[in-house]
C-alpha cells in the first residue's frame, strides 16, 4: 500500500515524506522503502504534521538485513522521490527479529494485530532483565506474563515478593479479557507454585521459611545484625565468637559468652543479638535449597507484613546461599525475580541495604554460573546503577518522573530521542522492549492467563453508592440491598449462574452468611478455618456453604478431668483405664472415676473395656484437614438477604481455644445462592 513520497532532505537516520493515505499513516507505524542499491529498508513514523493543504510525516530508519541476515544501518541515504509503502507483517518480522514460536509469547506488535512478538527466552534469562515503570502502569502484570511463559518451559524460578501479589499465579484469570484476539486461554499454575514465608501466621497458605544458621561466618553475622556496631562492639563480638569456637553461630552460646564480658558496651550488643534471635528466621534445620530450586517449580517468597530491615536480611542470606550453591553446582540453573528492587539494592546516594552486596554480585557474575536475575522497580533512579546497567534486557512501561526517564535512557543502547520522549505517553498495557530483540519495540502485552493480584484498591469506587452496612437484618427478601462488607467473594457471580442455568432457572437470591475466619496455630504452622455463625459448622464446601456440624456447649471440667481428657486427645487412639492411670499419676480408682465422669459429660465414649474421644469432639483433633484457603476483604457487594448471627465471635474463639491455639479471629460473610428451578 502506497503511503506517500519522500520529499526534501534525507539522511542515513531519518527522512520526511508527503502523506497520501492518512488513514494508514500513524505514529509508530512501520513503513517500507526501497534503497537505491536494491535492498528493502524498514522505518517507523515518529511524527506527523498536518497543514491546510498537505500532511508530512517524519520517519526514523531502523535498517535492513544483509545477505548474511545481519541487521545493518544505512551507509547512504534514501533517494528523494522514493515511494513509501506500508510494511507487511513478514517483512517487519524478518527485519526486527521478533523470534520464533518456541520463544516466550509476550504480546503483539503495537498497531499490528496479526504480528505476535516472541522473545528469545535464553537471552531473557541469561542477560538479566529489568522491568521499569511508574506505579500503576502494569509492572507486576507484565512480569507475570513472562513468568507464565518461563514456567511453561520448566525453568526453576524464585520470586522475592514483598507484597504477596504473585500468589494469584495459582489461579486462572477470571476477568473478561480479549483472549481470542491473542490466541490464549486462562490457566492457573497451582501445581508449579509453592509459597514460603517467615511469617505463616500472616500468610497461612505458605510453608515456613527458615534460613541456615550453621554457615554464618563472623563477618557475615556482623553484616546481618540490625544497626551499625561500634569498633568496641565489633571487638566484643569477635572475642565472644572465639570463646564459642570461632565459627560457632549458636546464638544462645554467643549470648552466654557476651554476658561474661565486663565491658558495658556488651549490653547494647546483647540487646541486638536477642532481637536477631527473636526474629525466628534462622534454624539448624533450614528450608532446603534443593526444595526451593527444582525444575518445573516456582518458589514464591511471600514477605507480606515483614519489616523492611528484616526483609533485607532474608533476601541477603537466601540469595547468598542460593548463589553459592549454584556456583558449587549443587543446584540447577535458576531465575531470581526481585520485586521492588530499589528497596533491596538502592543507589548508594539513597543508602545501603544489607542485600545490596549480593544482588550486585549476582548482577555482575550470575550469567557465568547460570543464575538469571530480574529486577522490577517503579523508581529506576533509586536502583543501584551498576545493577541496572548489567540488565541487557529492559521492558519499560509508562514513566513520567524525569529523573527515572534519565536513569533509563542513560542505561539503554539504541533508545532514540523520539522513543525516550514517548515513555511518558505510553498507554497502560503497552511496553517498550529493549535488548532481547535487535531493535527497541513497542509491544501490546498479552492478557495474563493467570489471575492478576496486583490491582490498586479504588477507594472511591469501593464506597460509591453503597450505604453503610446494617446493624441487623430481618432476613426478609425484597429489593436488593447493597453494602461494603468484609466478605469472601464467590467463585461465580449471580449473572454467571443465570447464564449457566438459562431457562431452567426460575429465581435466584444472594444470601450472606455471617462467619468467623479463625487463624489457628498447630506446632509451628498456621492455617485458617471458616466457621458458620448461624448453624455451628466448620465450612468445608465453600461453594455450597456446607460443612461439619460441631457442638458449641460442653460441661466444665475440673483440673483432673481436663488432664485425663487431654491425654485422650493426645494419644488419638483407644485406651484402657490402666494406661490412663500410668500416664496421669492419680490413684487407679480415682482415674477410673474420672473416666466415667468424662463419659457422662460426653467427652469420652465407652467401648466396653476401652475408651476413646467422643465422636462429637473428634472433629477438633483434625482441624488442619478442614482448612479454608479463601481470602476475605472489604468489597462492595449487592445481596438479597442476610442471615441472623446466632453465636458471638468470642464464644466461638473460647470454644476453639480449648483444643487449638487461636492467633486471630475476623468476622466476615460468605455467599450462598438460593436457587429456585422451573417446574
Amino acid at each position: 500500500m502506497n503511503l506517500g513520497i519522500i520529499t526534501g532532505k534525507t539522511s542515513t537516520n531519518r527522512f520526511t515524506f508527503s502523506v497520501s493515505d492518512l488513514s494508514h499513516a500513524k505514529k509508530f507505524h512501520y513503513v517500507h522503502v526501497q534503497h537505491p542499491e536494491g535492498y528493502p529498508v524498514l522505518a517507523y513514523i515518529t511524527d506527523i504534521e498536518r497543514e491546510e493543504q498537505s500532511t508530512h510525516a517524519t520517519a526514523t530508519l531502523l535498517g535492513y538485513r544483509d545477505q548474511n541476515n545481519v541487521l545493518r544501518s544505512l551507509r547512504t541515504p534514501l533517494e528523494p522521490g522514493s515511494t513509501v509503502l506500508n510494511a507487511d507483517d513478514s517483512f517487519i518480522r524478518s527485519t526486527l527479529g521478533l523470534g520464533e514460536k518456541q520463544g516466550a509469547y509476550f504480546g503483539i506488535l503495537e498497531g499490528r494485530d496479526k504480528l505476535p512478538v516472541y522473545l528469545d527466552l535464553n537471552k531473557l534469562l541469561t542477560r538479566h532483565l529489568a522491568v521499569l515503570a511508574k506505579t500503576g502502569s502494569g509492572k507486576s502484570y507484565t512480569v507475570a506474563v513472562l513468568l507464565e511463559e518461563i514456567m511453561e518451559k520448566n525453568v526453576p524460578i524464585i520470586i522475592i515478593d514483598p507484597h504477596g501479589e504473585y500468589s494469584t499465579l495459582k489461579f486462572p484469570n477470571d476477568k473478561k479479557e480479549d483472549f481470542a484476539r491473542f490466541g490464549i486461554s486462562p490457566r492457573g499454575y497451582s501445581k508449579m507454585i509453592q509459597e514460603y514465608s517467615p511469617d505463616t501466621q500472616r500468610n497461612p497458605d505458605a510453608k515456613p521459611l527458615r534460613l541456615n544458621i550453621k554457615n554464618i561466618s563472623a563477618p557475615e553475622l556482623m553484616h546481618l545484625l540490625p544497626g551499625k556496631l561500634s569498633s568496641m562492639q565489633i571487638g566484643l563480638l569477635y572475642s565472644a565468637l572465639l570463646d564459642t569456637g570461632g565459627t560457632n553461630t549458636d546464638l544462645d552460646q554467643l549470648l552466654i559468652s557476651l554476658n561474661m564480658e565486663e565491658h558495658p558496651a556488651k549490653w547494647t550488643l546483647i540487646t541486638v543479638i536477642e532481637y536477631f534471635k527473636k526474629l525466628n528466621l534462622f534454624s539448624n534445620d533450614p528450608t532446603s535449597l534443593q526444595e526451593l530450586i527444582q525444575p518445573g517449580k516456582c518458589s514464591l517468597l511471600n514477605l507480606r507484613g515483614i519489616p523492611q530491615e528484616v526483609q533485607e536480611i532474608i533476601v541477603y542470606k537466601l540469595a547468598q546461599d542460593l548463589f553459592t550453591a549454584r556456583k558449587n553446582r549443587d543446584l540447577p540453573p535458576f531465575f531470581l525475580v526481585v520485586e521492588e528492587a530499589h528497596n533491596y539494592a538502592p543507589e548508594r546516594s539513597f543508602g545501603e541495604a544489607k542485600s545490596s552486596i549480593v544482588l550486585r554480585q549476582i548482577a555482575s557474575e550470575g550469567r557465568k554460573f547460570g543464575v538469571g536475575l530480574a529486577v522490577i522497580t517503579q523508581r529506576p533512579a533509586r536502583l543501584e546503577k551498576n545493577i541496572l546497567s548489567q540488565c541487557n534486557t529492559q521492558i519499560i512501561l509508562k514513566m513520567t518522573n524525569p529523573h527515572d526517564i534519565k536513569a533509563v535512557s542513560s542505561s539503554l543502547e539504541g533508545l532514540t530521542s523520539e522513543i525516550e520522549d514517548e515513555l511518558s505517553n505510553l498507554h497502560i498495557g503497552t511496553a517498550l522492549v529493549v535488548g532481547v530483540v535487535d531493535l527497541p519495540l513497542l509491544v501490546e502485552v498479552r492478557p495474563r492467563k493467570s489471575k492478576h493480584g496486583g490491582e490498586a484498591v479504588n477507594i472511591l469506587e469501593t464506597f460509591a453508592d453503597f450505604p453503610a452496612p446494617e446493624i441487623s437484618d430481618d432476613g426478609s427478601s425484597g429489593e436488593t440491598k447493597k453494602a461494603v462488607l468484609n466478605i469472601l467473594k464467590p467463585h461465580m457471580t449471580k449473572d454467571e449462574i443465570k447464564t449457566l442455568l438459562g431457562k431452567k432457572l426460575k429465581n435466584i437470591k444472594t444470601i450472606l452468611v455471617p462467619a468467623l475466619m479463625l487463624t489457628c496455630k498447630q506446632k509451628q504452622s498456621y492455617f485458617q478455618l471458616l466457621f458458620n455463625l448461624t448453624n455451628s459448622s466448620i465450612v468445608t464446601d465453600y461453594e455450597r456453604g456446607t460443612g461439619i456440624q460441631i457442638p458449641t456447649t460442653f460441661e466444665k471440667l475440673s483440673e483432673k478431668e481436663e488432664k485425663i481428657f487431654q491425654y485422650a486427645m493426645k494419644i488419638k487412639k483407644d485406651f484402657t483405664p490402666a494406661e490412663a492411670f500410668a500416664a496421669s499419676g492419680y490413684m487407679f480408682s480415682e482415674t477410673y472415676d474420672l473416666i466415667q465422669t468424662l463419659v457422662r459429660k460426653k467427652y469420652l465414649l465407652s467401648k466396653g473395656q476401652t475408651y476413646t474421644v467422643h465422636e462429637q469432639i473428634q472433629v477438633f483433633s483434625s482441624l488442619a484437614d478442614k482448612a479454608c484457603h479463601e481470602k476475605n476483604d472489604f468489597v462492595p457487594f449487592p445481596y438479597d438477604q442476610k442471615l441472623i448471627q446466632k453465636h458471638s465471635a468470642q464464644e466461638i474463639v473460647n470454644l476453639f481455644q480449648r483444643f487449638i491455639t487461636i492467633e486471630n479471629a475476623t468476622e466476615c460473610y460468605f455467599v450462598k445462592y438460593d436457587v429456585e428451578y422451573t417446574s
